[in-house]
């Protein structure tokens, strides 16, 4: 009988070792699994600081480095506005060097983040997840430095760009409140559809052949090409008066930004060139009449026959842009006939 017990006493004390040592073993994967995460998630900016994502991405690299995202933070423009702003770190800085989206969350408002500042926004801005893997498009190629996850968000991303430039609490990043408001969302285009334009290029060293990628650019406000295609000039004349049609093509407000300023200028020459008039008209968050999506807006003058009407639509970046830097946007000759 006794043996029996014994026995018994045995196998139960076999069994709750084993058990415990499979506890063990389980907590300790999980832990190592939570470590491993999480170095990764640290690996990731190691290697974008040592160069990694410039050397595996040269051509998108190439694109990124020469964008306003690269110099975000480093932009002296920026750091002189940002500098009048009391609350900075929480209203403006966040936008201009972000922790990770994906882990602060798509749409709220980002974090500052306390390293690599002056990289801006970065690749891993808005690709890298808490678990160090890089989320982007399909047909990602597959990489043995970081894992990848394609996300449809890429597909159609304005609410990735929501997240920086949708805030509607801080005006000056909010372009995307009013985008969903335009043509532009109504017809399905995204941010990215004008920011953004397709390109044909080796998507990484890994690639064998050239495939079709979003441009790493994000041209804006201080490309001159995407300055002239935000709005259009016609002038049309009834009798002794002309009409001067401004039309928003931006896709949101115009101007976009609070700090900026569109001047349309209208100057009557007479027939042998002599000044007879100009007049301005300012368009800004400050003038409290920027141009809705879409909106189209008539300015009338009073004309006579053979003289010349001069109207020139400019661009002034901020309050501090001297008139000779202003950038011309349209211009339009017409004969009063």
């Amino acid at each position: 009988m006794r043996k029996g017990v014994t026995l018994q006493r045995c196998l139960l004390g076999m069994c709750m070792l084993l058990f415990g040592l499979s506890i063990f073993v389980f907590v300790g994967n999980f832990v190592s699994n939570v470590e491993s995460d999480e170095n990764r998630y640290e690996d990731m900016f190691r290697g974008f600081e040592e160069g990694k994502c410039k050397s595996c991405h040269p051509a998108i690299w190439r694109e990124w480095e020469k964008s306003m995202h690269a110099q975000a933070w480093v932009d002296e423009i920026y750091q002189d506005a940002a500098k009048l702003i009391p609350d900075r770190e929480k209203s403006c800085d966040p936008c201009h060097a972000p922790e990770p989206i994906f882990v602060t969350g798509i749409g709220k408002m980002p974090k500052l983040r306390n390293t690599q500042r002056d990289s801006g926004v970065s690749c891993l801005v808005c690709h890298l997840d808490k678990d160090g893997a890089m989320h982007g498009p399909p047909a990602s190629a597959e990489t043995n430095f970081h894992a990848n996850v394609t996300n449809p968000i890429y597909e159609s991303p304005t609410k990735l760009c929501a997240t920086c430039h949708g805030q509607p609490k801080v005006p000056e990043h909010d372009q995307v409140s009013s985008f969903l408001e335009s043509r532009f969302a109504k017809e399905k285009k995204s941010c990215a559809t004008c920011h953004m334009p397709i390109v044909n290029r080796l998507q990484s060293t890994a690639s064998y052949e050239s495939i079709k990628g979003r441009k790493h650019t994000w041209r804006g406000s201080r490309s001159v090409a995407q300055l002239k295609n935000a709005a259009s000039l016609k002038v049309e004349f009834v009798g002794k008066k002309a009409s001067v049609i401004l039309e928003n093509k931006a896709g949101h407000l115009l101007p976009g930004g609070t700090l900026r300023m569109i001047v349309l200028e209208v100057t009557r020459l007479a027939p042998d060139g002599t000044q007879l008039e100009e007049k301005q008209e300012l368009i800004s968050e400050k003038t409290e009449n920027r141009l809705l999506p879409d909106e189209k807006r008539t300015y009338t003058y009073d004309v006579d026959t053979g003289q010349t009407l001069k109207v020139e639509l400019k661009y002034q970046l901020t309050p501090k842009t001297p008139e000779s830097e202003w950038v011309l946007m349209e211009e339009v000759n017409s004969i009063v006939p």
